[in-house]
């Protein structure tokens, strides 16, 4: 099977570190966990189809964080991929216009619904700035090709490159005069450690109508740990959008567990800044380590980074470090990439240092060979 994804922990059994999927370092917090274990009698009914009290804690999470959203304004899904399938089969836009390099799943979602996808490829030179390729975007937008529906990610994935919430809302506009949808995929940006600078959604709380046609996807599956119990959502402050999206959702898509633990998020603050504190101070040196190999490291706002082997190293680091018991994630399955990237979460100190040497003895392997 061609791998489309990082986390494939179960085919090699010798698999002793997992940097390849871009989890919180930190696990899951021990109140989500309290939470699970305190919900084990209601497990044998069905969750509320309307999921009433997971909305109003969604709705008290992002209050804390300055975005008033309104709890009818979200949709809940197991992880956000569920969603994105979602919004392909529910909207089916004619011409769709991925920011690339991206999320396999963006494509694989709007082709399964028979839409067509064009990537607008960003450039490594830029650091693969969205902001940088304003120009190009903005033309596009104002062409006669316009695109229905754009999809874009803040951090992106694999590059962990986070845009301006001042130039986010300038592109929302122009999305709005060129009557495009925009979809703003925000499931990291708790990492880039200020959701002020980085996230649209304290705009959608202040001007509703003004960015109705916005739609962003978030998820705790990142930032609380969560993968395995699974639990995304989308904040759609159209409610014709809504109606048409929850048209062709299955009914209970979030297990009883999941939105048990999700209910924990208001009062996990604290954590998310301890979060960014100890992430940002790891990134930083997972960055410096890499380049002192080396390698091109692309600057992150996330919690991976993005690297590029130098120019004649034509090791394959994915498949040393796998044949080591180690995962990263081989970027060539990226639109824009090539077998040349890299990505790699941001662990903790430990598991950073494994990383390290694993990739250390591949480049001194190189070196001795060139």
């Amino acid at each position: 099977m061609q791998e489309i994804h990082g986390g494939d922990i179960y085919t090699d059994r010798r698999i002793r570190l997992d940097c390849s999927v871009n989890i919180n370092p930190l696990g899951m917090p021990r109140q989500m966990k309290e939470r699970i274990r305190g919900s084990e009698e209601t497990w044998e009914r069905y969750p509320d189809l309307q999921m009433r009290r997971l909305r109003g804690g969604l709705e008290e999470f992002y209050g804390k964080w300055g975005a008033p959203l309104c709890a009818d304004w979200f949709l809940a899904g197991n992880g956000a991929s569920d969603l994105i399938y979602s919004l392909a089969f529910a909207l089916r836009p004619e011409r769709i216009l991925l920011i690339a390099p991206c999320f396999c799943e963006y494509e694989r979602a709007f082709s399964a619904a028979g839409c067509r996808t064009e990537a607008f490829l960003l450039t490594p030179e830029s650091g693969f700035s969205l902001e940088a390729g304003r120009e190009r975007l903005f033309a596009r937008l104002s062409g006669p090709k316009r695109p229905d529906l754009l999809l874009l990610a803040s951090p992106a994935n694999p590059s962990g490159r986070a845009e301006r919430a001042a130039f986010l809302t300038e592109l929302a506009d122009a999305c709005g005069r060129a009557g495009t949808l925009l979809i703003v995929d925000e499931c990291f940006v708790w990492f880039a450690g200020d959701a002020g600078t980085y996230s649209l959604a304290p705009f959608l709380a202040r001007d509703p109508e003004r960015f109705r046609h916005v739609i962003l996807l978030g998820a705790f599956t990142k930032i609380f740990s969560m993968a395995g119990l699974r639990f995304g959502f989308a904040v759609c402050p159209d409610p014709g959008l809504r109606r048409q999206i929850e048209g062709v959702r299955p009914p209970w898509s979030v297990s009883g567990p999941a939105q048990e633990a999700a209910l924990a998020a208001p009062d996990l603050t604290a954590f998310i800044q301890e979060t960014v504190r100890v992430t940002g101070k790891e990134r930083a040196w997972l960055a410096g380590a890499l380049e002192r190999l080396g390698f091109f490291v692309f600057p992150s706002s996330a919690n991976f980074l993005l690297f590029r082997r130098a120019e004649g190293d034509e090791t394959d680091y994915a498949a040393h470090c796998r044949k080591r018991g180690i995962l990263i994630r081989g970027c060539a399955g990226f639109s824009g990439l090539d077998e040349r990237y890299c990505r790699v979460a941001v662990r903790t100190r430990a598991d950073n240092e494994a990383l390290i040497s694993c990739l250390e003895e591949a480049c001194k392997e190189w070196r001795r060979q060139s």
